[in-house]
C-alpha cells in the first residue's frame, strides 16, 4: 500500500515537472518567433500559453 502511494506521488511529480518543461519550451519558442518574424501575436499566444503551464504546473507542486 505505502509503494503504492509513493510510486502515484512520484508519477505525479514528474507530470509537473513535465509541465514546466514543456512551458518553458513554449515560452522559448515564443521567443524565437518574435524575433524570427513569426508575428507577435503567435509569439504573444505561445509566450502566455508557456507561462500559464508554468504558473500551474509550480501552483499544482506547491500545493501536493
Amino acid at each position: 500500500m505505502e509503494d503504492e502511494q509513493r510510486l502515484g506521488r512520484g508519477r505525479y511529480l514528474a507530470y509537473q515537472i513535465i509541465g514546466i518543461v514543456v512551458g518553458l519550451a513554449l515560452v522559448a519558442l515564443g521567443v524565437v518567433a518574435f524575433f524570427a518574424g513569426g508575428g507577435p501575436f503567435v509569439a504573444a499566444i505561445a509566450a502566455i500559453g508557456g507561462t500559464l503551464a508554468v504558473i500551474v504546473s509550480i501552483v499544482d507542486m506547491v500545493r501536493s
